[in-house]
């Protein structure tokens, strides 16, 4: 579900800030962006003063937007501001409305959790997150096409939060079933989940599942890079990077190195084009390497 859209009208001369802001975010244009949709959240609130039942979706349309701008470039206060007046709204239009707005509702919560799990609120993410799937759960049974793909994803980020097995489990198997109908759109998530399961058994000393995971997920990535370089190889990377660490805590020293090395090269081609993204991927992996026992 995409929030930054709320409808595909462009019959409101106001929606043309909002989407010259989208367009100038996709471009990592950030400051143009933020003015484009501070001029369309100013618009929209007037509009609201006269006709709140027509305007005020898209008053929390632009708060929304404003605060994943906001959440990206690490102003996280102003994000949580946006992120809060957003919920507000969607809730309130939620009560006369449930069938369009509650899904918006789930996202304003997820935002909120994303927002208070960077910030280790590791307590007020987790109430979010869980406010949020259960509004997904909810959504599924009525149209489980359009909503399971949320629950499976807020299943992820409630069990990788709280190291909760389980919740990392069905998402997996959730991600597993959507597959079968949609590889392309889900084999990614099956590969992430896969990710998640290994971080978590190997943190519990489950060695032999951890290994069986990250290797699953490496050759899902591996398959998808083929197809998709650009997209997928430091998804490779990071799985390597993974199994390098699994193999070097069980003494397996050369198979590490040879993981660490594949890692270090797909990173080192990326952080040319994209220093400010990679470049601390690159001195991650050449410590890895140094610290390896000859």
């Amino acid at each position: 579900m995409d929030c930054t859209r709320e409808d595909g009208k462009n019959d409101r001369p106001t929606n043309a800030h909002n989407n010259l802001g989208i367009a100038d975010r996709d471009q990592n244009q950030m400051e143009e962006a933020r003015r484009e949709y501070e001029e369309s959240l100013k618009i929209y609130r007037n509009l609201a003063q006269k006709d709140p039942a027509t305007y005020l979706p898209y008053v929390a349309l632009a708060r929304n937007n404003l605060g994943n701008l906001d959440s990206a470039q690490n102003q996280m206060e102003k994000a949580r501001k946006e992120y809060q007046e957003a919920l507000k709204i969607y809730r309130e239009l939620a009560q006369k409305d449930p069938a369009t707005y509650l899904p918006y509702v789930a996202i304003a919560y997820n935002n909120l959790g994303n927002l208070d799990s960077a910030q280790n609120q590791i307590e007020k993410a987790r109430k979010e997150y869980q406010e949020a799937l259960k509004i997904y759960r909810e959504l599924a049974q009525k149209d489980p096409e359009a909503y399971l793909r949320y629950v499976a994803a807020t299943l992820n980020q409630v069990g990788m939060l709280d190291r909760d097995q389980n919740r990392v489990e069905e998402a997996l198997k959730t991600y597993r079933e959507l597959a079968q109908k949609d590889p392309q759109t889900f084999l990614p998530e099956v590969a992430l989940t896969l990710n998640n399961l290994g971080i978590l058994d190997s943190a519990q000393n489950r060695m032999k599942e951890a290994r069986n995971e990250y290797e699953e997920a490496l050759k899902i990535y591996r398959e998808l890079a083929q197809k998709n370089p650009e997209t997928y190889l430091p998804d490779v990377a990071m799985t390597l990077n993974n199994l390098g660490i699994l193999d070097r805590d069980q003494n397996r020293m050369e198979e590490a190195r040879k993981e660490y090395g594949e890692a270090l090269e797909i990173y080192e081609a990326f952080a040319k084009q994209y220093p400010e993204q990679f470049t601390i991927d690159v001195k991650r992996l050449k410590k890895l390497l140094k610290e390896l026992p000859k």
